[in-house]
């Protein structure tokens, strides 16, 4: 009967490290005349773990409740100072200034024969197929013509 071998259990780990990181460990392993694994080992059971009983509390990925409450009161407060400020005629004041001053801006571009640049501008705003309508009936409506024909880089539109 043979006799059995008793070896002490053993386990693989394995470390990550960049190569500028392995190089000096090799090169500190070979100077304390180990090998670069059991070096390691030693390092890792020499090393001072007291550091983490005093770890700083973590990032938090969650606003903490008193900011929570913070924001959200300040967000009302907000919202209510804006309600004060601006009431339904206000807003209906601001949308009529807007549009009086984009007919004005459409208009001058069509007295000065800049028809080009008014159609980019609805190109932008409305896409290239309402474009060619929105910029005929605007010509229509500076020339007073009945029906206006307008082409640019596609089909004929009408207004």
């Amino acid at each position: 009967m043979t006799r059995s071998r008793v070896r002490p259990e053993r386990r693989t780990f394995y470390i990550s490290c960049t190569d500028g990181q392995w190089a000096e460990a090799k090169t500190r392993a070979a100077a304390a005349g180990m090998k670069t694994s059991p070096w390691l080992v030693e390092r890792a059971l020499e090393a001072d773990l007291s550091i983490f009983d005093e770890r700083p509390e973590p990032e938090r990925l969650a606003l903490s409740e008193t900011w929570q409450r913070c924001i959200a009161e300040n967000v009302e407060y907000m919202t209510d100072w804006v309600g004060e400020l601006f009431d339904e005629k206000a807003i209906e004041r601001i949308g009529n200034q807007v549009a009086f001053m984009c007919d004005v801006m459409v208009t001058e571009m069509i007295a000065d024969g800049r028809t080009d640049e008014a159609f980019l501008a609805f190109e932008r705003l409305v896409g290239p197929e309402n474009a060619e309508w929105l910029l005929a009936k605007a010509v229509k409506e500076w020339h007073g013509a009945k029906s206006v024909e307008v082409k640019i880089g596609g089909p004929t539109r009408r207004a």
